[in-house]
């Protein structure tokens, strides 16, 4: 590329100054227009890579090709927000959460990992690292919609809808075990979404007690596998990032 690339400025420019500059030959300098700017879109800043930009085939985008690994990145991440003895970090199961973990907890953006559907995955290779470093953390937040992080109540751990069931029974038991009344229940078992769920029971009076039930259910749940964690916190938050429970 480097040879094709003077070859082509050496066709452009008059014969006698190609024909001195390829007797002295060249300097090449490699670089990206605008490569610095472009870099901050990428996932470069989360692996500790700053201030310039991959370029890797055609597109500059690498895709995991198979599961292993898709779920061999995201522990690449999780490694990553780890490094340099980080207190507190943030697994998201998508962007739902990412500005809570940005705004409310101030985290560096290698700080936050989006896990995806790799809930207990990402929970292993947290505690995995964290005893080859000999060392706890302090706080690790979950924090996504409980469409996916709910379905942890009835023991799903791989939340991708043909390895789970959807979440909306184990959302109705916790309203059951909270006394909301059967007819609310039954809707909320029979909803199309969680979502929907939420819809109907937005304006009921212990609909914010019932979300700060469930993060506690989930945390509880998720700490069992990594106590090497101090303290694991859950946010729940609807699909516009609006809080449900805690903090709401």
């Amino acid at each position: 590329m480097m040879r094709q690339a003077v070859a082509e400025m050496l066709a452009r420019a008059p014969q006698k100054a190609a024909d001195a500059a390829a007797d002295a030959g060249f300097d090449l300098t490699i670089g990206c227009v605008e490569g610095e700017t472009i870099a901050r879109k990428t996932f470069n800043p989360r692996l500790g890579i700053l201030g310039g930009i991959s370029i890797l085939g055609t597109s500059g985008i690498v895709e995991p090709m198979s599961l292993s690994t898709w779920i061999a990145s995201v522990e690449v991440y999780v490694r990553v927000a780890l490094a340099d003895a980080a207190p507190c970090i943030a697994f998201l199961p998508g962007k739902i959460g990412r500005e809570f973990a940005r705004d409310v907890l101030q985290l560096p953006e290698r700080r936050s990992v989006q896990i995806a559907n790799f809930l207990g995955d990402a929970l292993d290779f947290a505690e995995t690292a964290l005893r080859q470093e000999n060392r706890q953390l302090d706080v690790l937040w979950l924090a996504g919609h409980p469409g996916k992080l709910a379905k942890v109540l009835d023991g799903f751990w791989d939340t991708h809808s043909s390895k789970s069931e959807m979440a909306m029974a184990g959302v109705a038991r916790v309203a059951a075990q909270r006394g909301f009344a059967a007819h609310l229940v039954q809707a909320i078992e029979q909803s199309n979404t969680v979502e929907a769920a939420m819809e109907t029971i937005k304006h009921e009076a212990g609909a914010r007690d019932l979300w700060i039930a469930i993060e506690q259910r989930i945390a509880a749940l998720a700490h069992a596998r990594v106590p090497s964690v101090r303290r694991l916190e859950v946010r729940l938050f609807d699909l516009n990032g609006n809080q449900l429970g805690a903090g709401a």
